[in-house]
């Protein structure tokens, strides 16, 4: 029964964090830790395993079973691409790992280029943001991305992203004034 609760919680937990928004239809924000591509990737590489081990493995593929949800800021490039299947599978073992329906990886069938710096990042977002991406952005866009990191393949991370919002002026005093309507 303890394990049964355990991992009716898990389920539960899991669900709010993959979802963009409870059923109330509001996303959380405040749950995302402000920070930087390079901080993320800096931190996660201190604690990964050895590099060099790494490439010894065509197909190494590491997850991540904490959440670590963070909000990037980025330059939008404008140029999308399909994703490919490893990411898909990472994605996909990721959402099993954690109890997630794995079939909520379907939402992540291409991803988007942004830069953070002379840095390129690629990351899978959500298709019922793209009608709201082609809305509200054009290339060289400043904005936010409301990312989770799930693992890495091979030398590359993967993040999932949720959410993006175009930073607003302090007059406007709030990133959920541009995100509110999606």
């Amino acid at each position: 029964m303890k394990q049964l609760m355990r991992k009716l919680a898990i389920f539960g937990i899991a669900m709010f964090v993959v979802l963009p928004a409870s059923w109330s239809g509001e996303f959380n924000y405040a749950s995302y830790t402000k920070t930087t591509f390079q901080n993320i990737i800096a931190e996660q590489q201190n604690h990964s395993h050895d590099q060099a081990e790494a490439k010894k493995y065509a197909d190494y593929i590491q997850l991540e079973c904490r959440v670590s949800k963070y909000r990037v800021p980025c330059c939008y490039s404008n140029i999308r691409r399909p994703l490919s299947e490893k990411k898909k599978n990472v994605i996909t073992l990721w959402m099993e790992t954690l109890k997630i329906d794995p079939n909520l990886a379907s939402l992540y069938q291409q991803e988007i280029q942004v830069t953070e710096g002379t840095r390129v990042h690629w990351i899978p977002i959500q298709e019922q943001l793209f009608p709201f991406i082609n809305q509200e952005l054009v290339k060289n866009d400043t904005i936010e991305l409301f990312i989770i990191l799930i693992g890495k393949v091979e030398s590359e991370f993967v993040f999932i992203a949720t959410e993006f919002a175009k930073p607003v002026s302090p007059a406007k005093n709030s990133i959920q004034v541009t995100a509110c309507t999606r």
